[in-house]
């Protein structure tokens, strides 16, 4: 709607007129804001498996969510603008109308998606990680808690979700950074140390 607002203002003062190419151009601008939304969805997946409550990683995800929106929408518009300086003709059109709605993508998920999303987060079908909101902590494997700490897979979960337990572990293990990894081998090895000392003593 913003995006044909826009094109209409274009039309009615500038003299624009929207060609086949212009309509590509908005086509595809639809998929940027498709993927920015998912983007941002996957960001506050990421945010309950490290442990956040839901609000919490609504406000997480989106801090990490906006940094990558920004970063891809500012490549696409800085290569709609040297099309549109280079090209001519209805190339000139696809161009324009690409770089008019990655502004508009910009608008939308800071104005409409990310408010939208923040009002959802307190309803009870996602506030309660309801199964098909894609917002379950359980579902999703929240084991990771940061500085290389996990919380133990509760005990007496046979069959899938013993699986499901098994698999988010690992995952939470893959997503560790190498700082994080060296300070559990350090403190595996603190560990080690202490408990050989202790039976030195006890030998002794």
């Amino acid at each position: 709607m913003l995006t044909y607002l826009l094109l209409t203002y274009f039309s009615w003062r500038q003299g624009y007129r929207l060609s086949l190419a212009g309509i590509a151009g908005i086509i595809v601008a639809v998929g940027f804001t498709a993927d920015s939304f998912i983007v941002y969805f996957e960001r506050i997946r990421d945010a309950l498996r490290d442990g956040f409550a839901l609000e919490q990683a609504v406000e997480q995800g989106w801090k990490r969510a906006f940094r990558t929106v920004l970063a891809s929408d500012g490549i696409n518009f800085l290569a709609a603008a040297i099309l549109f300086i280079l090209a001519v003709g209805s190339v000139q059109g696809f161009a324009f109308t690409l770089g008019l709605t990655t502004l508009v993508d910009v608008l939308v998920v800071a104005l409409f998606t990310h408010p939208m999303v923040v009002l959802l987060a307190r309803t009870r079908f996602y506030a309660d990680g309801h199964p098909l909101s894609g917002l379950d902590p359980q579902r999703l494997g929240a084991v990771y808690r940061g500085r290389a700490q996990f919380r133990e897979p509760t005990a007496g979960k046979k069959g899938a979700a013993a699986k499901k337990s098994t698999g988010a572990a690992k995952e939470a293990q893959r997503r560790q950074t190498i700082a994080e990894r060296k300070a559990l081998e350090a403190a595996r090895g603190q560990g080690e140390a202490v408990g050989a000392s202790t039976t030195t003593g006890k030998e002794s």
